[in-house]
């Protein structure tokens, strides 16, 4: 039994220590992998990388491409490329700005369409509150008419009962008066 719980420490060591050194040899390789992932260029190559270069100098460097010497720009270009190369810059756009304006263009319409889509139920959501609030409104309308008119029918009836007794008073008050008008002849 020890000598199992020890053959279980020993191997649990060996399990961390390989684990260890698997994660080190992964991030070795992983800088490895990056170099050069967006291919290489050359200083020579100055033209194929013209459109990259210019953004990088004007929005990461801060540097107006017409005020540069040759001699500066042979430079500047240099530092691109070793950037470019060792994948440093420090956006993606720099190492190919059409494929990122058109992925960019395409998050936007993207974007655009979930604020469409969301816009569009938002207003579908309005426009049932609206007619949700329509009914409630017309259903409060209805039952404000059914109290007025129960108001108004017992009003009536109320009147109605007034009448009738006054009806009734003025004939007790006839009778009264022709059954005097009898006695008296």
């Amino acid at each position: 039994d020890k000598k199992s719980k020890k053959k279980d420490k020993k191997s649990k060591k060996k399990d961390k220590k390989s684990k260890k050194k698997d994660k080190k040899e992964k991030k070795k390789s992983n800088l490895n992998d990056q170099c050069g992932q967006y291919g290489f260029i050359r200083v020579s190559e100055k033209y194929t990388k013209q459109e990259e270069f210019r953004t990088w100098l004007s929005e990461h460097k801060g540097i107006d491409y017409g005020m540069l010497s040759p001699k500066e720009l042979d430079e500047m270009w240099a530092t691109f490329v070793e950037d470019f190369n060792t994948v440093t810059l420090p956006h993606v756009k720099y190492y190919n700005l059409r494929a990122w304006e058109v992925q960019a263009a395409g998050k936007k319409s993207k974007d655009d369409r979930k604020k469409k889509d969301k816009k569009k139920k938002k207003d579908e959501k309005d426009t049932f509150m609206e007619r949700d609030e329509d009914l409630r409104a017309k259903e409060l309308a209805a039952q404000r008419q059914a109290r007025a008119s129960k108001q108004y029918g017992d009003e009536l009836a109320a009147l109605s009962y007034q009448h009738q007794a006054k009806e009734k008073e003025a004939m007790a008050k006839i009778l009264e008066m022709a059954m005097q008008a009898r006695q008296n002849k």
